[in-house]
């Protein structure tokens, strides 16, 4: 099939997905408030919600508003940044395969966040930081050492590079000291446990930001896969598209992996699952794909709390095996072709 089809093919019953896909989303949100190590009536659960965060002091109460209500709002908006970073990167690298950390986004967070502690700079808020100064330095030297080609494969060789030279050096960071080695063990497991309102803060802004940004960059990509001399030829310069889904790709992958720590598996799931639906255009997947990477985050966040319960299962594991098969199954496919 031509990119021109690709980019032109009309997206079969968009607004009925559209609308599927918000209501999966809302139903999933309300389990996350219902269900976990002590699962809440839905009945009092809607008596919880209409009283307010103020509005009561039982234990159901501080369940609901001080624990559930957090996470699950940290883990639907970093699902929904993660899914749109990965759908910018897949277009932008013209690779099915890609996902947010094919730029070396997550190596550059772990590496810098193991600095910090080294440091004995500890604490959510340092390491919010330092991961995202990681993330948007690694992308930041991964894109300009690309800027001479527009091979799809070299950027990805490149961002392989970069995340085993940095993995490796957090490692050796790591190692130096029992403590540093601690905080990353509880930090590269991505989690929502634990996570305060500057976490939220900070995934919140990257969401909207980042849907800002993704708005005015999702039509000049979608040119841009007809091919840079047409799309050259409308109007629109390729250099500068490329580089705006880069920084597309940072703040929403950057800030979400600040506030959460590393999930892996949405990025590259959430657009497969609805780019048939939708088609690959993305201004049509932009919406869809963001509550779809919601919903399956906030999911894996249920499945983690009710599959050991009275303990619980982080979220990154949970996805991650999830996504494995579903990794293998797309190469399969891929490669059947």
């Amino acid at each position: 099939m031509s990119a021109t089809s690709l980019a032109t093919r009309p997206a079969p019953r968009w607004a009925a997905f559209v609308g599927i896909t918000a209501a999966v989303l809302v139903v999933i949100l309300i389990a996350s408030l219902l269900f976990g190590a002590r699962s809440i009536p839905f009945g009092e659960l809607w008596t919880i919600l209409s009283s307010g965060p103020n509005g009561g002091s039982s234990d159901e109460h501080t369940i609901v508003w001080g624990l559930r209500f957090p996470r699950t709002i940290l883990a639907a908006a970093a699902g929904a940044s993660l899914a749109v970073a990965g759908a910018f990167a897949q277009s932008w690298t013209r690779n099915p395969l890609a996902d947010p950390g094919i730029i070396g986004i997550t190596a550059g967070a772990s590496f810098v966040v193991a600095l910090f502690f080294s440091f004995g700079l500890v604490g959510g808020i340092w390491e919010s930081l330092a991961a995202l100064i990681g993330a948007a330095a690694t992308a930041a030297i991964v894109i300009a050492s690309t800027q001479r080609t527009h091979d799809s494969l070299t950027l990805i060789l490149v961002g392989v590079g970069m995340t085993t030279a940095l993995t490796a050096a957090t490692t050796l960071v790591a190692l130096q000291s029992s403590r540093v080695y601690d905080g990353m063990r509880q930090w590269v497991v991505g989690s929502t446990v634990g996570k305060d309102g500057g976490d939220i803060a900070i995934v919140l802004t990257g969401l909207v930001l980042g849907l800002l940004l993704a708005a005015a960059t999702a039509r000049p990509m979608d040119i841009l896969a007809l091919g840079d001399d047409v799309a050259s030829g409308l109007g629109s310069s390729p250099g500068t598209t490329r580089a705006l889904a880069g920084v597309v790709v940072v703040v929403f992958a950057g800030m979400a992996t600040a506030a959460v720590g590393p999930i892996v598996f949405v990025g590259f799931a959430a657009p497969h699952i609805v780019r048939p639906f939708t088609g690959p255009t993305l201004t049509r997947m932009l919406i869809p794909v963001a509550f779809v990477g919601a919903a399956v985050t906030v999911a894996g966040d249920i499945l983690g709390r009710l599959l050991m319960r009275p303990g619980e299962l982080e979220v990154s594991i949970v996805l991650a095996f999830v996504g494995a098969p579903f990794l293998i199954l797309a190469v399969a496919k891929g490669m059947a072709r």
